[in-house]
């Protein structure tokens, strides 16, 4: 969710999808929760629990980037002109289906399915819509970002019948970056100053030229790892969320960071320049706008019971 690149490419791998079988017919019978208000108290503490298990499979797996374009792709298909709940699309828990995580956009997703699968299994209780979006924001703040300010009690679609269409994510290298960025987030209701804020969550991960068509094959930054090596990473520390993103994005002084077309128009357009500019200055700025944008990407076309959902702090 830059934007871009986050809700298109991930830093883990695209292996074949016929070994999970199981786990997608799993997948369609978990995450429907319980209706009572014991049931919901119950939900909240599952809810606690499995973020303190996030935490620790982002220490153990440095998975920090492919969780948050796991959350973000699930939100980020949402269209504000479809009033309908789900065909809208966005944060539902749809990207656990088969079919959605076959979109081009969503290439080495099942690898975070994967991940996150056990942690599932664990809290019936537990919607896949708001495991996606618990484990974005906690990989953004166990990054060193900012704390995000989320609410949970998400309702998940039950069929793939219930997939939004492909086509609705950003590309990288569209040929009108600004006029793309704005064509699709728009769609999902949010303006210029969200869409820049949230590009700076390239702070974060590596595109792999191999599933993506952009980046090096592996930098000084990346051929180590952590994690599988190679990919190129938009920063040096690119598994530390702050504002060098915007930061070297300006300068361009490293030719092992990549700068994606959609990345460099940030500075480029005159309505974007204006945030990129402060961020790139103000990381405390860019803290508190990013939080608010992160947290309504992250309800967007969400439906909640309780109808206000709940919070964990």
């Amino acid at each position: 969710m830059a934007v871009h690149h986050l809700l298109r490419r991930g830093i883990s791998g695209g292996s074949p999808l016929h070994p999970l079988r199981g786990l997608f017919l799993v997948s369609q019978e978990l995450g429907r929760r319980p209706a009572s208000s014991a049931a919901a108290g119950d939900t909240t503490a599952e809810l606690k629990s499995a973020r303190e298990d996030v935490k620790q499979l982002l220490k153990d797996k440095s998975c920090h980037p492919i969780l948050v374009r796991l959350g973000w792709h699930d939100s980020g298909t949402y269209d504000k002109s479809i009033s309908e709940w789900p065909k809208c699309g966005g944060a539902n828990g749809s990207l656990r289906f088969e079919i959605e995580l076959k979109h081009a956009a969503n290439a080495g997703l099942v690898n975070a399915l994967k991940l996150i699968q056990t942690i599932k299994d664990k809290y019936a209780g537990v919607t896949y819509a708001d495991l996606f979006q618990l484990a974005s924001a906690t990989a953004i703040e166990e990054a060193g970002g900012p704390k995000i300010p989320m609410i949970y009690g998400r309702v998940d679609v039950s069929a793939p019948e219930q997939c939004p269409p492909e086509g609705r994510l950003p590309a990288a290298g569209p040929p009108s970056p600004a006029e793309h960025l704005r064509e699709v987030f728009y769609r999902m209701g949010l303006n210029d100053k969200e869409i820049v804020a949230l590009s700076g969550a390239h702070t974060l991960g590596r595109s792999r030229p191999e599933r993506s068509g952009w980046g090096k094959p592996e930098t000084k930054y990346t051929k180590n790892g952590p994690g599988a090596p190679g990919g190129q990473s938009w920063t040096s520390q690119w598994l530390k969320f702050d504002n060098s993103y915007f930061k070297d994005v300006k300068e361009r002084r490293d030719e092992d960071l990549l700068v994606l077309p959609t990345d460099a128009v940030l500075f480029e357009d005159p309505a974007f320049k204006i945030y990129a500019e402060k961020y790139a200055e103000d990381q405390d700025t860019f803290f508190e706008d990013y939080a608010e944008a992160h947290a309504k990407l992250s309800n967007l076309g969400s439906k909640f019971d309780p109808p206000k959902g709940v919070s964990l702090d």
